[in-house]
């Protein structure tokens, strides 16, 4: 049975999720690629250029029902997905932009190659301005291994069941042309510094000069000028950015012959002490208990792509009117979209880099450590699943390309490298590969257990027995997962195989009241010994694991909102 989401039937299959994909460097210049193309699956052998294709609808992956397929790519075969399309450059420079291809690619524009890319989370850009031509043909060959090659796959596996899910290959994310002109701004890192009152900007491009113009609202508060790439914007008595007040500033970036627009915001992420010598995690220098939500980002009609950005908007909202001020995106990225809503609406974010390795030992990584055994050492790499150089390379070329797509994302306050041991290696030594490169955030260097004493979180996960917060060891106190409590709403799951959950109710009331206890006594109980943020197991069921707020479908709201927000508020309230 299919299940569709509220926004299936009014999705514009002819140009769906057409909303200008990179909120931080937007330009005039946009065309979406996204609607009808056509597929056609090999054996490896190139594609029959006459016959045999089928219609996909881009950027749904393949197998999910609103890309209007109904198979899966096998880890032999060669996905071939082609459109012709019709353009006008406006500049000298025409940029093919891709926000995600799962897994791996080779594009060609009009018969020659135009570039490729190896891993299936980020985006990636492509100077096609000696291939562009009025009418035109793109055709990109992918690859997905799934769970047996080298490169992240999250959830995703080849055999689906209990916490794992269904894989899916192929333009997972907006495709788009931009133009730019001679002189442009083609990237920029921004960082905040907020003890300094100061913004660094650091930009590339091919500009001589370039103006810098920042707004708070309608209110001009800064204007220089400069022909270098770094840059000091200076910000005093600065409007700071928080889950309760999420201020954006506006910056203009004029050149000789173009403007760019973008945003930052003004916030600080930090650790102190309480007056109980408690270590607490900090927002603009106050401490906040962090209440989230473990979010899959998995969808019942579009896989791992929502449907529309009202579905985004609106899931974003509901956790939100919860109560819970954070959001751990598990092992999964997100379009760059999610996180500018996320901005906006004021959701902190802890980011999971996703996971890869293979194969993972069962006995070892799930068994043993809710058994209690929880250390192990991170650098015998065969047990973990990172057994050659080649994976463990081909982890730090995903995990630098997502340190840069999110490092301007005001929202994304934790990195978390790896989950559970899953593909874990020298997580001591990745955890300060990520602190070089980004000082202004902290880092979860294990979640769950594996721990080496690394990062900023003493992390832990518990589902199967009461949690008791340990004794301190420097470092914040998270439970970073907990729950698990399934209950499968008939009609609205997509359970194929058997229910999974930590515990399974047949009564959405009785699940109801079992969540709200156990908030209580794992969390509520826990803050008074020194526990500064929690994970609840999960935003919306996914296929068998049904222990989420929501139906997978998103047509039933399982939680009772009211009570489980005044219960957040509680929670949050505790710990001041």
């Amino acid at each position: 049975m299919m299940l569709k989401s509220p926004w299936y039937d009014s999705v514009n299959l002819e140009s769906p999720l057409g909303e200008y994909p990179r909120m931080q460097l937007q330009r005039g210049s946009f065309t979406s690629l996204n609607g009808p193309w056509e597929f056609q699956i090999t054996d490896g052998a190139e594609p029959d250029l006459l016959s045999g294709w089928s219609p996909i609808n881009v950027p749904f992956a393949l197998g999910s029902p609103l890309s209007g397929t109904d198979r899966n790519l096998k880890p032999d075969e060669v996905l071939w997905v082609r459109r012709q399309f019709h353009y006008y450059p406006e500049g000298p420079m025409t940029v093919l932009n891709f926000e995600a291809v799962d897994q791996c690619c080779v594009v060609y524009l009009n018969g020659m190659e135009a570039g490729r890319h190896e891993g299936g989370y980020t985006p990636f850009s492509l100077d096609v301005s000696s291939l562009i031509k009025e009418h035109n043909e793109i055709l990109v060959r992918i690859t997905d291994r799934t769970d047996t090659g080298l490169y992240a796959y999250g959830k995703q596996r080849l055999e689906a069941g209990g916490i794992w899910y269904t894989g899916s290959a192929g333009i997972w994310q907006t495709v788009w042309l931009e133009d730019l002109p001679e002189h442009a701004v083609q990237d920029i890192k921004i960082t905040p510094d907020c003890e300094n009152d100061s913004v660094y900007l650091r930009m590339a491009g091919t500009y001589s000069q370039v103006v810098i113009t920042v707004f708070a609202g309608t209110e001009l508060v800064h204007r220089g000028i400069t022909n270098k790439k770094d840059y000091t914007i200076p910000l005093e008595n600065y409007h700071a950015w928080s889950n309760t007040d999420p201020f954006l500033y506006t910056l203009y970036l004029q050149t000789e012959e173009e403007t760019v627009k973008s945003y930052f915001a003004m916030r600080r992420f930090g650790a102190k002490r309480d007056h109980h010598g408690y270590l607490r995690f900090t927002l603009n220098g106050d401490p906040l208990f962090l209440s989230g939500i473990l979010d899959q980002g998995y969808n019942s009609d579009g896989l791992l792509t929502y449907p529309c950005e009202e579905a985004m908007i609106w899931e974003l909202k509901k956790i939100r009117e919860m109560g819970f001020n954070m959001i751990r995106k598990h092992v999964k990225v997100e379009c760059r979209r999610w996180y500018y809503l996320c901005d906006l609406l004021g959701i902190l974010v802890m980011q999971d880099i996703p996971n890869g390795g293979h194969p993972y030992d069962f006995r070892r990584t799930a068994v043993l450590p809710t058994l209690g055994f929880r250390k192990a050492d991170d650098k015998e790499y065969d047990k973990n699943g990172r057994g050659s150089q080649e994976l463990r390379d081909a982890y730090y070329q995903e995990l630098n390309e997502i340190l840069d797509m999110l490092y301007n994302c005001p929202c994304v306050f934790a990195w978390v490298p790896f989950n559970e041991g899953w593909g874990q290696f020298d997580s001591a030594e990745v955890t300060e590969h990520i602190k070089q490169y980004d000082t202004t955030r902290l880092v979860d260097s294990a979640s769950g257990w594996f721990d080496q004493g690394a990062g900023d979180f003493n992390s832990r996960h518990c589902y199967f027995r009461p949690f008791r917060a340990p004794s301190g060891d420097g470092r914040i106190l998270i439970l970073s997962e907990f729950g698990g409590y399934s209950y499968a709403e008939a009609g609205h799951s997509e359970v194929k195989g058997k229910l999974y959950g930590t515990r399974k109710f047949s009564d959405m009331a009785k699940w109801n009241d079992a969540v709200l206890k156990l908030f209580e006594r794992d969390v509520l109980s826990n803050v008074s010994k020194g526990l500064s943020g929690s994970v609840f197991t999960q935003t919306a069921d996914v296929q068998d694991e049904c222990n989420g707020l929501f139906s997978a479908d998103r047509r039933v709201v399982k939680a009772d909102e009211r009570k489980l927000r005044r219960l957040n508020e509680r929670i949050i309230r505790s710990m001041k």
